[in-house]
C-alpha cells in the first residue's frame, strides 16, 4: 500500500516540481495536493488515510501555513504526522517560531530541481526519531 504525502503550496511551478520530484524519488508515495490552506485542512480532515508526510508552503492565501501548523499540531489525531515547512524565507527567527510551533523540519525552498531533489530525498531518509 502506498504512503500518503500531502503537500499545500499555493504556486503551480512549485507543486508541479514537487509532484515530480517525489516521483522520481519512489513509487511508494501517492501525492495529495492542496492549493491553499482552507483545501488543505479539508484534504486532512476528509482523508482516508492519514499522510506520513504533510509539507506546508508558510505563505498561502485564504489560510497560511503558520494557521495549518497550528491547526496541525493541536490535534490529537494529526499532531504525530511528520511536518514540515517549505518557505523562500531563511529568517532566524521565523525558522525557530515554526519549531516551536510543532514543525518537524524547516526547508528552504531551494532554487535549483538538484538541489530540491536532494532536500526531499535528504528528508525520507532522515532518522526522524532523533528529531525533537
Amino acid at each position: 500500500m502506498q504512503e500518503h504525502i500531502f503537500l499545500a503550496e499555493d504556486d503551480e511551478e512549485d507543486r508541479d516540481l514537487f509532484t515530480l520530484i517525489i516521483s522520481e524519488i519512489s513509487a511508494d508515495y501517492k501525492i495529495f495536493v492542496a492549493k491553499d490552506g482552507i483545501k488543505f485542512m479539508s484534504l486532512l480532515n476528509n482523508a482516508n488515510q492519514l499522510p506520513v508526510f504533510i509539507f506546508l508552503d508558510l505563505n498561502m492565501p485564504l489560510k497560511n501555513g503558520l494557521e495549518c501548523l497550528q491547526e496541525i499540531k493541536n490535534s490529537e489525531k494529526w499532531k504525530l504526522i511528520k511536518t514540515v515547512i517549505l518557505s523562500t524565507s531563511s529568517h532566524p527567527e521565523q525558522i525557530k517560531d515554526m519549531y516551536k510551533m510543532g514543525a518537524n523540519l524547516y526547508m528552504k525552498k531551494p532554487n535549483s530541481y538538484s538541489s530540491f531533489k536532494d532536500s526531499l530525498s535528504k528528508c525520507f531518509q532522515m532518522d526522524w526519531d532523533t528529531l525533537k
